[in-house]
């Protein structure tokens, strides 16, 4: 749909486009976000361009704009270059992205979607994270209250983000490192689970919610299983 983003960086674009996220007009900086997003996205070739112009650390200060769409499209750029890139990551943690994260997941008033977006980033970096076993795990993905922020994610009124939650909570407890007693007397894993059961339970009487429904409550036993192997290893 859009051939020339990857050769933006061949005509100058990309210099040209982080500039303007420096701009004073909250749009231009915005659409200057989407597109870095759209151009790196899954493509590691412009991810390390875009990561070679220094422009990350002001797509996280974006994030915190008063303006949501501009700052829901610079965390869908920051999702996009560090997503499956060690060194990108790197670098976010290294601008405390993953704390920024965590200010969105524990802010209720924060807009939906951009909570949806941060729920996402971070169950993709804790996957990353599994599927490189062979690096160190975080301590950030050990924090007490960004697990916590996460499992109150649960009680969302929102399926979606109670389902982007579950994944997220799915891959925290299978790093090696996460420990289940936290989940349980801090969190209250146990409880929020119970709880996300009894409200699958009725949506499942929705006919036009019913479907999804059942998809989540399926995640959600899987969670619950995972959940108990590991209080009992431990």
């Amino acid at each position: 749909m859009f051939p020339c983003l990857s050769d933006l960086n061949k005509l100058g674009g990309l210099v040209a486009v982080s500039k303007e996220l420096d701009h004073s007009d909250p749009g231009i900086r915005t659409v200057a976000a989407w597109v870095l997003g759209k151009a790196s996205q899954n493509n590691p070739i412009v991810q390390q361009q875009i990561m070679d112009l220094r422009v990350l650390s002001r797509l996280v200060q974006m994030v915190n704009s008063n303006s949501l769409e501009e700052a829901n499209k610079a965390l869908y750029a920051v999702s996009a270059l560090i997503r499956n890139n060690l060194a990108s990551q790197e670098l976010f943690y290294a601008e405390a992205g993953g704390w920024m994260l965590q200010d969105i997941l524990n802010n209720t008033s924060v807009d939906i979607k951009l909570r949806r977006k941060a729920v996402l980033l971070l169950a993709d970096l804790v996957g990353f994270q599994l599927e490189n076993a062979d690096q160190d795990e975080l301590p950030f993905f050990n924090d007490m209250n960004l697990l916590k922020s996460v499992v109150d994610l649960t009680a969302s009124t929102d399926l979606d983000i109670q389902e982007k939650a579950l994944v997220a909570i799915k891959s925290l407890l299978q790093l090696r490192t996460t420990d289940a007693r936290v989940f349980k007397d801090f969190c209250a894993l146990g409880d929020a689970l119970n709880k996300m059961r009894n409200l699958l339970h009725d949506l499942m009487e929705d006919e036009y919610k019913r479907d999804y429904a059942i998809d989540v409550e399926s995640l959600r036993v899987e969670v619950e299983h995972i959940f108990e192997r590991k209080l009992v290893k431990q």
